[in-house]
This record gives C-alpha cells, structure tokens and sequence, in this order.
C-alpha cells in the first residue's frame, strides 16, 4: 500500500510539473495580445514597408519584379509616398500597381490592412558585372515616418535562367503596310512543376487592336491554363490605323500567373499606303469639244495614302485620229494629303462625226494607277453648220425649180 502510495504521488506531481509552463504560456501570450490591443493608435508605427528581398542576382538588360507591401497597423487610413533612390547609371525602377500594370508614386492604405505593390526594376544591356544597391524610401504624408530600405545586386556577366513562365517570337518583327493585319506566332512556356492559369495582356499604340488567340483557333482569349512544364503556341494579330504612319511600333505581349511574369516584345515597321485619286473639282466626267478645235478639260489627282507617290505619268485611251494632250505631263512626286490639277487638251479630228465617244485617262506611278473615263460630246463648228444649211437651201431650191419647169409643160 505505501509502494502504491508513493507511486500515486510521484504521478501527481509529474503531471503538475508538465502542464504549469503550457499554462503560464497561455496566460502571457493572452496578456501580450491584449496588450496590443490597448496601444493607442498615436503609439503605433504609421505603417511598415516589406520589401520580398533585400539581396538579388541578375543578369544585363533583365527586368526584375518583386512585392513590396505596406502594412497600416492603425485604425485610421494613412497615405504613403514611395520612391527609389541612388539608382544606378541607366538602370529604371519604379513601383507599380498589381495586374493591370501603372505607374505607382503613392498608396492609400486603410486602416488594418495592407497594400502590396511591385518594385519593377530593369537593367541596361550594357552593365558591367559587379554589385549594385539600390534605394527605396517610403514617407507617410504627416512626416511620422520615413523608411529607407536598402537592396543589394549582384550583375552577372550572363543573364540568370529565372524558370517561371518565358515567351519567345521566332519572327518578332514584321513589315508591312497600315492596310495589313500582322501575324505573330508566341510560345509560351510554363517551366514550373505546377499547372498555371495564366492572364494575357497586350499594350500596343493608341488606336491600334491586338488580338490574343490560340493557334489555328479563331477564338480571342486573355488567360490560358498551362499544365505542368508545357508549353503553348499564340496567334497575336495587330492591326494598325487604315492610315497609320510609316515608322518602327513596339507591342508588348505580357502573360503573368501570380509572381510569375514574362513578355514578348515585338515591332511592326510600317512603310506606308499609297492611295492615289482621280476626279474633277465638279464630280462631273462628260466634256464638250468641237470638231476640229482644241478644247480644255481639268482634273485632279490626289494623294490619300501615307507615303509619297513619285514619278507619276497620264495616258490616254482615244478615239483614232484625236489628239490628247496633258499639262504637266508628269508628276515628279505627290505628298500623302497633296492635290494637284491637271490640264488635259482634247483635240478632235475636222470630220468628226457629232456625237458622244469615250475617253479614258490613266495616272500611272510605279507603286499605284488610276483610271476615269470621261463622255465627250463633240458638235461640229458653226460654219460647217451655215454651209450645210446653205447646201440644203440651195438642194431645196433647185428642185423647187425643176418643178415649176416641168409643171408649165
């Protein structure tokens, strides 16, 4: 009994001895939570500034994003400014808002919450290989506080296999004209163990469509889901303006599924339209001559396209035996939105039957031609036209007089 005694004793006390620290444990974290809780707000921090990483290695001319977040552990919303400092000869950064991507210079974080933006940093093509630091300083808008945050690269000479997601262009640029849809074909490849739901965006000039599409589909999409280390083909058509400028444009397709982000940057070089019109000042096409006289029809050619017109020449499609005349007879060049008038000399032969022919006049240019066809109504000269009366007149008199003769017989 006393062996069992002592044996009940000794288990008491164990059992004392393992549960007092659990208890006093739970009794101090109680008491700090509530201690937090009963901190004014005055005596908090404004906010606080985390920035992912303070140490990253990159590679020349790589674009490095990471999450910068603003926590507000007070009641009250507070705004915060932020910016980086001591930037590196050529380098960019900037903070940004998550997708859809913007510039970023300062927050409104409410009360209790956080705000995570991104620290978008590119590097030149040309940087030397060594380490870099970079400066980040965040300042609420009563001046409480100021947070400068200090981040360490190492450039290496090659740029850093990053994995994630990659999108990749076998022909990233193409020519055309503005009158063209240009199509792109993109990989793009999720090099992750994980299957990813990937959002698409493109940001291409004002007033130009871009078109996101599965290859040989005819469906526009903006998210496609990647299985696990695979990859998909991207139809991207870009349509520029009917009118669009010659010159070099940029479009950028960007995929992005959470931390992971890639782009494919392509360029259209367009070389311009060439439109070339035709017409007169009236609208009308028909002109009156008269037989055996040169008579003088104006029309116009104009330059509606993008690009100059050069070395423009007039032919003429005429009757046999007219003469057709132009004045000038060529057009060195003629600018987009540029008019000129020209002169056209129609000469019709002396015994031209009165009547309506056809006459066609072609603008021809080494990159372009026109046509109009004009109705020439040719009447014969006023002479002609006494001396037929007179043959007619003199015809009708000599019969009169036959008449008479043979009447008096």
């Amino acid at each position: 009994m006393r062996i069992r005694r002592a044996h009940l004793v000794w288990l008491l006390l164990a059992v004392l001895v393992a549960f007092w620290p659990l208890s006093g444990t739970s009794h101090e974290t109680s008491e700090t939570a509530a201690t937090q809780q009963d901190i004014p707000d005055d005596q908090k921090e404004p906010f606080e500034l985390i920035m992912a990483y303070n140490h990253i290695t990159v590679g020349p001319g790589q674009e490095f994003e990471m999450d910068a977040e603003v926590v507000n552990p007070r009641k009250a919303s507070v705004r915060v400014a932020l910016e980086t400092t001591s930037l590196p000869e050529g380098w960019t950064a900037g903070f940004h808002s998550r997708y859809p991507s913007f510039p970023v210079g300062g927050i409104m974080v409410q009360g209790e919450k956080n705000t995570t933006l991104e620290l978008k940093v590119k590097l030149p093509d040309n940087v030397e290989p060594g380490d870099y630091e970079l400066g980040v300083t965040a300042k609420d808008s009563k001046g409480e506080k100021t947070e400068d945050v200090k981040i360490a690269f190492r450039v290496s000479a090659k740029k850093v296999d990053t994995g994630g997601l990659k999108m990749e262009s076998q022909y990233p640029v193409l020519s055309g004209t503005s009158d063209q849809t240009f199509k792109f074909g993109i990989d793009l490849k999720n090099e992750t163990d994980n299957p990813l739901t990937t959002a698409l965006a493109a940001q291409a000039p004002p007033g130009w469509v871009v078109r996101i599409k599965p290859q040989f589909e005819d469906t526009q999409i903006s998210s496609i889901a990647l299985k696990k280390d695979s990859s998909e083909t991207l139809s991207v058509e870009i349509q520029p303006p009917q009118l669009g400028d010659p010159g070099d444009f940029p479009v950028v397709v960007r995929a992005r599924s959470g931390n992971f982000t890639a782009q494919a940057d392509l360029k259209v070089t367009l070389a311009g339209t060439r439109v070339l019109n035709m017409g007169t000042a009236t609208g009308r096409l028909n002109a009156d001559v008269t037989a055996g006289e040169q008579s003088q029809v104006d029309f116009l050619i104009g330059n509606a396209g993008t690009a100059p017109l050069n070395n423009l020449a007039f032919i003429s499609s005429k009757p046999d035996r007219w003469e057709v005349n132009f004045n000038p007879d060529k057009v060195d060049s003629l600018n987009p939105g540029e008019v000129r008038e020209v002169k056209m000399e129609i000469t019709a032969p002396d015994r031209a039957v009165a009547g309506d022919y056809m006459l066609a006049v072609t603008t021809n240019s080494p990159d372009s031609s026109k046509s109009i066809d004009f109705r020439v109504t040719v009447s014969t000269p006023t002479i002609w036209g006494w001396i037929g009366a007179f043959i007619v007149a003199a015809v009708v008199l000599a019969l009169a007089a036959v008449f008479i003769r043979l009447g008096r017989r």
